[in-house]
């Protein structure tokens, strides 16, 4: 390694350095460090007490996590939280649950099979496993509550920007299709006082959705509809959603969804795709990573371009009318029925 390395060659050494990062920040978490140092620095000696730990090992690690702006070593051996590691704390609207589901074993041994993905275009979750990503959260009810809590943390602050990017005026009832716990629901509903939604979940789901939409103040605005997104949605609704559900399907399943919506919808209803968009020639490191990991879960899944929604609409009896920029990483890409 030169002796100071120029700006490409850090990069790239980086960019090799990342799979000794998460499973290590993964145990910190589980060890619940980042909330140890709540109140302010501690020895390592302390922290390895509390959190079950190797002082040598921790020690190593908070020094290793530091350089990448997670923690400081304010002392010899004594740590404390940056504004980076607060994120991990377990608290609403944090990263720990992310963590905990995209930094799992299951999740790493995937990532550490992606080459299966790439020559196959296949998910290398299932190669390894066995099983589809879906199959496993309906098989492990505690990963499938820690999922969607993940989510609902990670996609708030973003729901609210999704939410306050589209005109709401005139629209009375919203369908959202796939809604998880229904954090873009409540963030809508909460704007707009006169609306009603209704919800379109899998049923083990819906507990999850009434806990969080009962705390927000929201639920007695909501029907639930317990069933798939595959099958007929006997739901009405000016406005149709689907956020953050095609970018977990190929194409083939996306068409079923599509059509499902189309069923439902009356010839002046509008269907509101909610996804981070690939823009081509334009990389994002967000949008970068999650379409990566669509590829390990999902195989060909992953967050399309306009033009690739574009053919979708085409195939499914819907015209795309325009695309709406959000204040977050998302987008918003609205179609209308085809008129027959």
């Amino acid at each position: 390694m030169p002796e100071t390395p120029p700006e490409d060659f850090t990069t790239a050494f980086r960019l090799l350095s990342h799979l000794y990062l998460t499973p290590v920040l993964v145990a910190l978490i589980r060890g619940r460090v980042p909330d140890h140092l709540e109140q302010g620095p501690l020895p390592a000696s302390e922290l390895a007490a509390r959190a079950g730990l190797n002082e040598l090992s921790l020690t190593r690690a908070l020094r290793a996590l530091a350089a990448f702006g997670a923690f400081k070593e304010v002392s010899p051996g004594v740590f404390t939280n940056t504004p980076v590691s607060e994120f991990f704390r377990d608290r609403p609207g944090g990263l720990r649950s992310a963590a905990l589901v995209w930094g799992a074993e299951h999740a790493l041994t995937s990532a550490a099979a992606l080459g299966h993905s790439l020559k196959t275009g296949k998910s290398s979750f299932e190669q390894v496993h066995g099983e589809s990503f879906w199959d496993r959260m309906r098989r492990v009810p505690q990963e499938n509550e820690m999922f969607n809590r993940a989510l609902a943390d990670l996609r708030s602050d973003e729901h609210q920007r999704i939410a306050e990017a589209y005109d709401w005026t005139g629209v009375k009832t919203v369908v959202d299709v796939g809604g998880g716990a229904g954090s873009l629901l409540a963030a809508i509903l909460r704007n707009q006082p006169d609306m009603r939604g209704t919800l379109v979940e899998r049923p083990e789901v819906l507990p999850d959705a009434d806990r969080f939409l009962k705390a927000r103040g929201v639920r007695d605005r909501v029907e639930f509809l317990g069933g798939s997104f595959f099958d007929p949605i006997a739901a009405h609704g000016d406005i149709w959603i689907v956020c953050q559900v095609l970018h977990d399907w190929p194409d083939a399943e996306c068409r079923t969804i599509l059509n499902r919506c189309r069923d439902g919808m009356r010839d002046a209803d509008r269907l509101l795709v909610s996804e981070m968009l690939t823009v081509p020639c334009e990389p994002t490191p967000t949008i970068a990573i999650l379409d990566l990991k669509m590829l390990l879960y999902f195989g060909e899944a992953r967050q399309r371009t306009v033009g690739e929604y574009q053919e979708l609409f085409s195939a499914t009896g819907f015209e795309l009318t325009r695309v709406l920029a959000t204040e977050s990483a998302f987008g918003i890409v609205e179609a209308r029925p085809v008129q027959p």
